[in-house]
Parts: structure tokens; C-alpha cells; sequence
């Protein structure tokens, strides 16, 4: 059984793979370029919150305690397929995933699953389980371990959680497996996370496979189904067609949904450098709003941890 398109949509919601803020109270989001937004994606939730942090503390302790790759591999092999026989969402969603590499990638065109460290591993694990392929794990150190010998020329899937500036692929996971003289024929994810990295994949002549893009169209199709209300789909529509006349209109003269006082530490450094750089350059039209945050970052007695 597998996940029809409507499905898809209320378990990325109802599991807050994608979570969006409450424009009314906040707080705001804040992404990794220092700048804010009304909706986070974190594809690994898709699994449940709770699981997916305990694996992926799991996973970082096995790394970080197993030099030996072939004894971590068993480790996080055991790890994640135990959990995953228990879950029966999960197996539907990789039962998606498997039923839609069949269909674009037809004729065996791959005899490897590879993911990368560490979240691609909830997603590519069970993929090769389900697909009875042998795994390819790749490790941020640009090694890799398969429990079956590589053969040289053969075809890898890359299976991953997100697709976003796909910088680890280029950086980390192509050149090791290049390395080993493999050819990655193509990559098959949950979540596609913006342009950048769909056109440096393309570009490389990579096929990309998702199974859903997060973009203006994927909240047009949540308020369709009515799972998000009409004001919130308008609100993040204007912020695709406009970051700045979304700021203006859901964050400036609003200062509590920044939540100064109370945000953690990366937060409130995120929110200092974009402050301090303004990088969607609305000073000169709201000066007193940024001496007003500006006072208040200085006010703030010590960084929560």
C-alpha cells in the first residue's frame, strides 16, 4: 500500500515535516542564510518527532563511537530497520518512494541505494531493504562501506530525506562515489526545498525524483484539501512573490513574534546579523522599527542555550 498525493500532504503537515508559524503570535522562523520565513521544513519528522530525534542521536553515537565502518554499518542497519518494522507510516512512505523509483528509473537501472549521513539513512536504509538492493553508506568523511563487493560502472540511486542547495551531494557524496568508479544515474527524495539545488542536479545531468516540491503550488494544494485556512496560503504566497513585502506586512512593528527574550541561541544569532546586516534592505523605510530591535537585542540579559 502506498501514499496517494492527498495523503502525502496531511502526514507532511499533520507530523510538522513542513510546520508553519502562527503569524498572530509567532515566533518566526529562521533559516541557516540568516533570514527569516513562515514555515520550516524537516523532512525527518515525517517519521514522528520523537522517533526520528531519538534515531538520529543514535545514529550520531555510532559514527562518533565505531571507527571500524563495517561494524557501524551493522549498528545503523539494525537500528533503523528494527524501528522501521514497527512503524507502519514509515513503510507506507518508503513503499512510495520504492513504488516511485520503479516507475522513473524502470529496467534495474540502478544495482545501489546510497544515503548519506546522517538523515538521508532513515530514508535510503529502508529503500534498500524494500527494494532488496544492496546499501551504499556514505560518510562525511568521503568513505563509504557496502556489506556487497562494488563493482566498477555499475549504476547508484541516491536516496535521500531533502533536496535543497544539494551541496553534501557535490561536496561529500558524488566524489565518493566516484571514487569507487560509480555512477549516481540519479536522486530520489521526499522533499525538494527551492531551485538551487534542482538546477545544479540538472545542470549535472542528474535525474531528480521527489516525492513532493515545497513550493507556492504545495500550499495552494494544503488549502485546497483544507488543511491550512485561505488567510495562511495568502500569506506565504506573498512571501514567494515577495520576502520583503512579506516581512513588511506578518513581521515589522511586530516585535514579539521575534521573541528576543526567549528564542535560543542560534535563533537570536540569526536574528542579530539580520538585524545588524539588513539584508532585504528595509532600514531606510523602517528606521524606528530597527532601533527598536536593535535596543531590545542589547537588553537581552544572557543566550539561552
Amino acid at each position: 500500500m502506498i501514499y496517494n498525493q492527498n495523503d502525502l500532504l496531511k502526514l507532511i503537515l499533520d507530523t510538522h515535516a513542513v510546520h508553519i508559524w502562527d503569524c498572530t503570535k509567532g515566533p518566526v522562523f529562521w533559516y541557516a542564510a540568516n533570514i527569516p520565513g513562515p514555515f520550516y521544513v524537516n523532512t525527518e519528522m515525517v517519521i514522528g518527532k520523537d522517533l526520528s530525534e531519538h534515531l538520529l542521536r543514535e545514529i550520531t553515537a555510532i559514527v562518533a563511537g565505531t571507527i571500524d565502518k563495517q561494524g557501524a554499518a551493522e549498528q545503523l542497519d539494525r537500528l533503523i530497520l528494527e524501528a522501521f518494522k514497527k512503524n507502519p507510516a514509515w513503510q507506507k512512505l518508503i513503499a512510495t518512494m520504492v513504488d516511485r523509483a520503479q516507475k522513473e528509473f524502470p529496467g534495474h537501472a540502478y544495482a545501489y541505494v546510497s544515503g548519506g549521513e546522517r538523515r538521508d539513512w532513515l530514508f535510503s536504509i529502508p529503500f534498500a531493504h524494500m527494494s532488496e538492493l544492496p546499501h551504499l553508506f556514505l560518510f562525511k568523511n568521503e568513505t563509504l562501506y557496502c556489506k556487497q563487493p562494488l563493482k566498477a560502472g555499475q549504476s547508484v540511486l541516491h536516496v535521500s530525506d531533502l533536496i535543497n542547495n544539494a551541496a553534501s551531494f557535490f561536496e561529500l557524496w558524488e566524489p565518493a562515489l566516484q571514487k569507487e568508479k560509480l555512477h549516481c544515474c540519479g536522486n530520489l527524495c521526499v522533499n525538494v526545498r527551492g531551485d538551487n539545488g534542482l538546477k545544479r542536479l540538472h545542470e549535472a545531468g542528474q535525474k531528480v525524483v521527489s516525492l513532493m516540491t515545497i513550493d507556492v503550488e504545495f500550499f495552494r494544494r494544503l488549502h485546497a484539501a483544507d488543511l491550512i485556512s485561505r488567510e495562511t496560503f495568502e500569506e506565504i504566497a506573498v512571501f514567494f512573490s515577495s520576502s520583503q513585502d512579506w516581512a513588511a506586512k506578518y513581521l515589522i512593528d511586530k516585535p514579539a513574534v521575534f521573541n528576543v527574550k526567549g528564542s535560543d541561541a542560534k535563533s537570536f544569532e540569526r536574528l542579530k546579523h539580520f538585524i545588524e546586516h539588513d539584508p532585504w534592505k528595509m532600514r531606510p523605510t523602517h528606521k524606528d522599527f530597527f532601533a527598536a530591535m536593535e535596543e531590545e537585542i542589547k537588553q537581552r540579559p544572557a543566550k539561552k542555550a
